[in-house]
């Protein structure tokens, strides 16, 4: 009898160690307060000390990459300025004009004064035939052109002037005109002139009763570069 006994309880399905046994299969224990595990408050700065440094790395990375294409479209920039420059100066020397008969004629070239600290900042002025005349338009392609340099208004710096003047008719050279400001990157133009023999600073058709046969151009801008061009003057 004890022995079936102890049979039956050891076998019983439905008795109390079976009913614990398909509980714990179905319905996990659940974890008390005491047996959570989180994170410690060290582990949660080092963590937000790693993110910080991960972000400034990146931060850091695309601030440089900013400042680098930033420099190189200044650069490209300031660049084609002065092949601007250079282009239009050369072609208003290239089709310079002069004739003794006409009053307006002039090529006018003179450095900036020698007493002036710095850079040289020369002006020239010239009839050329570079006027581009609207349609029906009875302007002649003559016209007078200048180029100078003016103080600022606050007198930090210089910028570059273009005067053009294109009602020839009795007009004195050298004056009238609409004065149109270009930029103020440029930090040195100097002008040299050549008759073929040798060069000077200075050129005044109204003496030499010519045009000079080559122009030296050189134009420097405020981050130190430097273009230079020589060109053939007038016809």
């Amino acid at each position: 009898m004890s022995s079936e006994g102890s049979g039956d309880r050891g076998q019983d399905p439905g008795g109390k160690n079976g009913q614990q046994s398909f509980n714990r299969s179905v319905f996990p224990l659940r974890l008390t307060p005491h047996g959570f595990k989180g994170f410690t408050l060290l582990e949660v700065l080092l963590a937000t000390a790693i993110l910080a440094i991960i972000v400034t790395v990146i931060y850091t990375s695309f601030s440089t990459a900013g400042r680098n294409v930033e420099q190189a479209e200044l650069k490209r920039d300031r660049t084609d300025l002065a092949r601007s420059l250079l282009a239009k100066l050369s072609d208003d020397i290239t089709n310079a004009y002069y004739n003794p008969s006409m009053k307006e004629a002039v090529f006018y070239g003179k450095r900036s004064s020698p007493d002036r600290e710095g850079p040289r900042l020369d002006s020239v002025a010239l009839t050329t035939l570079t006027n581009w005349r609207k349609p029906d338009s009875k302007e002649m392609d003559l016209w007078e052109v200048g180029y100078r340099f003016d103080e600022k208004p606050d007198g930090k710096g210089t910028v570059l002037v273009r005067r053009e003047k294109r009602d020839m008719k009795d007009s004195v050279p050298l004056e009238g005109g609409v004065d149109l400001e270009i930029t103020d990157g440029i930090s040195e133009l100097m002008l040299r002139y050549s008759d073929g023999t040798a060069w000077t600073d200075d050129w005044d058709s109204r003496n030499l009763r010519k045009l000079p046969r080559m122009v030296e151009i050189r134009i420097s801008l405020q981050d130190g570069s430097s273009y230079v061009t020589l060109v053939e003057a007038g016809r």
